[in-house]
C-alpha cells in the first residue's frame, strides 16, 4: 500500500510540474515526501531534501538565441572537433564533413575559412548493408583527430557498417590517401557508447596508434579496449592488444564515455555492471581504467592481452548517514593544471526521475595514487564475496606498473595481474559541484580562465545549459551556479564544443548552433552580472556588459573575482531583485517581500538562491531540522505546517537581507479554498485520504488480531488458489 501511495504522489508532483504552478508543485511534493516517509522513512526524505529543488522551484532559466546557425540539411551532426589555434570547427555528419570558421560558423563563402568533403558509400556496400537488415547504411562520421601538428585530420566513418579510416588535409579537407577499411577503431552503429583516442607518442617504437573502447563481433557482444597492430613501413611490428572479452571481470557490459592519453598511460572512463556487487544484485558503477602505452602483452600468459590493465570505481556522491550515489558517468572534460590534471564529469543516478544528476571533479593525482599504492580486490572462488588482497600477497611486479618490456614479466606475476584488475577502494571526487533533481546531464565543456574554471553542462531531457564557476578557495574547492539557459533547439544535442572565452557550439540532427559564452545582456541586476567571470556591471547605465580588463580598475564598473562579494550598493534595479548563488545585494529598501497563505499540513518551499545563507524566523535564527530542512540551493522547506509556523521568515547573507516571507497558516476549518491561489494547496484532500487510509489500516489490523487463531483458508480468484493468512 505504501508503494501505491508513493506512486500516486509521484504522479501528482509530475502533473503539478506540467501545470507550472509553484504552489501546486509544492503541495504535491509534500504528498510525495509524506509517502516517502511512510515507504522508507528517513532515507528517501533525505534524498528529496538533499537534491536541489532548483529544477522545480527555484532557478528560472533564461532563453537564449544562437549568434549563428549552420545547416546543410538533416544530416545528423554527431561529432564536433574544435581547433582553437586555427579557429576551425569540424562538424562530422552523415555522408559529409564540414570545416567551419569558429567565429562565424555560418560564413561559408570564404575558401580558407570553410571547407566541405562528401563521404560517399559505394553502391555495392550500400546494397549489402540493406540486405543484412541494417538501417544505418550511410557513411557517418564517428571519430575525428588532428595529427602531425594539426596539419592532418584523421577521420573514422561508418561506411555502411564497414568502417573506414582516412586522412584529410586539415585546411582543405582533400584526401591525402585512399580510405582504409578498419576493425575495432570506430563503431558502425551510431547508438553504441564507444570511445577512442589517438596516441602519437609513447607507444612501442613510437608508432602512432588509436586506442579504442569498442564492441566487435557479428552481434556486437565482444566488449574490448583495443589497440590495432602497430605497422611501420607496411610491416606489422607489434601485434594487436586487447582486454579479455570472455571474462566479465575485465569489462562487464561497459558503456564507454571517454579515453585520454596522459604521460605513459591511456585512461578510459566508463560505466559497467559491477562484478563485485553481483552477489547482491545488478548495479552499475562508474569506472576509470588505466593501461600502459608500452604494453605488448605477456610471453606465455596474457599474450596479446594488456598486462597493465587496472580499474577502479569512481565515487561521486552526497555524503551523509545515507549517501546518495551518482553511479552512471555520462561525460568527461579534461583540464590540465600546473600541479594536477582535473577531470570534470557529469554523472546521474540510475533513475533520473527519482534522483538526478551531478557534476563532480576527479583528480589525476588521486587516480594514479590509488593505482600505484592502493589495495587490490579479489574473489577467491566463483560466487564468493570480494575481499581486499593482503599487501604481502602482491608480487614484486605490481599490476598496473609500466615496464620497458612486458613480455619479460614472469608467468606467476601475470597470473596474479590477470585476477587482480580491480582496486578495493574507490576514487573519491569530494562534494559535487552541482546536483539537480530530474535533470539528465549528458555533455560537459570547461572554459579555463586565469583564476576560475567556467563549466557548461547540457541536460538531455530539458535541453538546458547550466553555467557554473569552480575555483580553489581559502578552505578548498568552491563552486557557484551562475545561470541556466533554455536553448531554442527542438531536438536533443549530439555534441557540444567550446572556443575559449568566446563561444559554445551545440549540434543536433538538423544543425550546428553557436552561442555566446557570456550572455551578459540577460542579467538584470548588478550582483547577477558581477559574479559572472565574463561580465561587468555599468553603474552609470545600470546594464551588464562583456567584461574587459580595464573594468577591474575603472570607475563606474562593478565586477567580482571568484568568491568575492560584488560591491553593488545602489546598483540594483528596483523591483527586479533576484538572489542568485553568492549574490549579496546591499539595498534594504528593495528586499523582496512575499506573502504566503497556507493551510495546516501544507508543505512550503521558501527559495533563496544563495550558497549557505542564514534563515531567521520572527527575528530568531533558524537551524535545520527534519521539520524545517534546508536545500542545497539555499532554500528552506516547511513540512506539515501548523499555526506555529505563522510569522516572518527572512533569508540573509553576510548580514544583508535578501528576501522576506510573511507566512500565515489558516487554522480555520479545513474547507474548500475559494481562490485559485488557495486552491493550489491540495493537501487538504490528501489529508483526508491519508486519514481514511489510516482508519482502514486500523480496521484491518483489528480484524486480523481477532481472527489470528483461525485456520488458514484457500479461496480462488478464478485462475489460482490464494492463501489467506
Amino acid at each position: 500500500m505504501d508503494v501505491l501511495r508513493l506512486f500516486g504522489a509521484v504522479v501528482c508532483v509530475r502533473h503539478a510540474a506540467r501545470r507550472g504552478s509553484a504552489t501546486a508543485i509544492c503541495d504535491a511534493t509534500l504528498a510525495f515526501l509524506l509517502a516517502m516517509r511512510a515507504a522508507g522513512g528517513a532515507v528517501l526524505l533525505w534524498v528529496a531534501t538533499r537534491l536541489s529543488f532548483a529544477s522545480v522551484f527555484v532557478h528560472h532559466s533564461l532563453p537564449i538565441s544562437p549568434e549563428n546557425v549552420f545547416s546543410s540539411g538533416h544530416l545528423f551532426y554527431r561529432r564536433l572537433l574544435l581547433d582553437a589555434q586555427s579557429a576551425s570547427l569540424y562538424a562530422g555528419a552523415n555522408g559529409h564533413l564540414f570545416k567551419l570558421w569558429a567565429y562565424n560558423i555560418n560564413d561559408t563563402t570564404t575558401d580558407n575559412l570553410y571547407a566541405h568533403a562528401e563521404l560517399s558509400v559505394s553502391r555495392a556496400d550500400a546494397d549489402e548493408c540493406r540486405q543484412n537488415g541494417h538501417e544505418e547504411c550511410v557513411n557517418g562520421v564517428r571519430l575525428m583527430f588532428l595529427k602531425e601538428g594539426r596539419q592532418t585530420l584523421l577521420v573514422c566513418s561508418s561506411n555502411a557498417m564497414k568502417p573506414q579510416l582516412r586522412e584529410l588535409d586539415a585546411v582543405t579537407l582533400r584526401e591525402r590517401s585512399s580510405p582504409e577499411n578498419v576493425i575495432g577503431v570506430c563503431s558502425p552503429d551510431p547508438n553504441l557508447n564507444t570511445t577512442a583516442t589517438l596516441v602519437e607518442w609513447g607507444n612501442p617504437d613510437d608508432i602512432p596508434a588509436i586506442y579504442s573502447g569498442i564492441r566487435t563481433g557479428l552481434s556486437l557482444d565482444n566488449h574490448l579496449i583495443y589497440r590495432p597492430p602497430l605497422v611501420l613501413n607496411n610491416k606489422e611490428v607489434h601485434s594487436s592488444m586487447r582486454t579479455v572479452y570472455t571474462d566479465s571481470k575485465w569489462l562487464n557490459e561497459p558503456q564507454f564515455v571517454s579515453s585520454l592519453s596522459i604521460g605513459s598511460y591511456v585512461y578510459f572512463f566508463l560505466r559497467e555492471v559491477a562484478v563485485e556487487h553481483e552477489n547482491c544484485g545488478r548495479v552499475v558503477y562508474s569506472r576509470v581504467a588505466r593501461l600502459c602505452k608500452k604494453d605488448v602483452g605477456g610471453k606465455n600468459v596474457l599474450r596479446q592481452v594488456w598486462t597493465s590493465f587496472v580499474k577502479a570505481r569512481l565515487n561521486c556522491s552526497i555524503s551523509s548517514q545515507f549517501p546518495l550515489y551518482f553511479d552512471q558517468i555520462q561525460s568527461v572534460q579534461r583540464v590540465d593544471g600546473r600541479m594536477d590534471t582535473l577531470f570534470y564529469a557529469t554523472l546521474t543516478t540510475a533513475d533520473v526521475a527519482f534522483g538526478g544528476s551531478a557534476v563532480c571533479v576527479f583528480s589525476l593525482n588521486a587516480i594514479n595514487q590509488l593505482f600505484d599504492q592502493g589495495m587490490f580486490a579479489e574473489q577467491i572462488t566463483t560466487g564468493s564475496s570480494w575481499t581486499t588482497t593482503p599487501p604481502e600477497s602482491v608480487p614484486p611486479h605490481r599490476p598496473g606498473t609500466c615496464v620497458a618490456n612486458s613480455a619479460a614479466i614472469t608467468d606467476g606475476e601475470l597470473h596474479f595481474a590477470k585476477s587482480h584488475l580491480l582496486m578495493a577502494e574507490a576514487v573519491s571526487a569530494g562534494p559535487p559541484l552541482l546536483t539537480l533533481a530530474q535533470e539528465l546531464f549528458t555533455h560537459i565543456a570547461v572554459d579555463v580562465l586565469p583564476s576560475v574554471n567556467v563549466i557548461f553542462v547540457y541536460s538531455h531531457n530539458t535541453r538546458k545549459i547550466f553555467k557554473l564557476s569552480h575555483w580553489e578557495g581559502a578552505v578548498g574547492s568552491e563552486s557557484q551556479l551562475l545561470a541556466s539557459y533554455e536553448l531554442e533547439a527542438s531536438q536533443s544535442a549530439f555534441a557540444i564544443a567550446l572556443l575559449p572565452t568566446e563561444f559554445l557550439y551545440v549540434s543536433d540532427a538538423k544543425s550546428v548552433s553557436q552561442y555566446l559564452l557570456s550572455q551578459c545582456q540577460l542579467y538584470i541586476t548588478c550582483v547577477q552580472c558581477a559574479v559572472d567571470p565574463y561580465c561587468s556591471w555599468s553603474s552609470a547605465r545600470s546594464l551588464c556588459f562583456r567584461r574587459k580588463t580595464a573594468h577591474s580598475s575603472a570607475v563606474g564598473w562593478v565586477n567580482a573575482g571568484p568568491g568575492e562579494t560584488p560591491k553593488c550598493m545602489g546598483n540594483v534595479r528596483r523591483n527586479s531583485i533576484r538572489a542568485y548563488p553568492g549574490e549579496t545585494p546591499k539595498c534594504m529598501g528593495n528586499v523582496r517581500r512575499n506573502s504566503i497563505r497556507a493551510y495546516p499540513g501544507d508543505a512550503l518551499h521558501l527559495s533563496c538562491e544563495v550558497d549557505s545563507p542564514s534563515w531567521s524566523f520572527n527575528g530568531n535564527r533558524l537551524i535545520a531540522s527534519p521539520q524545517k530542512p534546508f536545500t542545497t540551493m539555499g532554500g528552506l522547506v516547511l513540512l506539515n505546517v501548523s499555526g506555529a509556523e505563522s510569522g516572518v521568515y527572512e533569508c540573509s547573507f553576510n548580514g544583508e537581507p535578501l528576501v522576506v516571507y510573511e507566512v500565515e497558516v489558516d487554522e480555520a476549518e479545513c474547507t474548500q479554498p475559494t481562490s485559485l491561489a488557495q486552491f493550489q494547496s491540495i493537501y487538504r484532500e490528501w489529508c483526508k485520504k491519508l486519514a481514511n487510509y489510516k482508519d482502514s489500516v486500523s480496521k484491518w489490523q483489528l480484524w486480523y488480531d481477532r481472527n489470528a487463531h483461525c485456520p488458514r483458508k484457500q479461496i480462488s480468484d478464478g485462475y489460482n488458489e490464494i492463501s489467506v493468512d
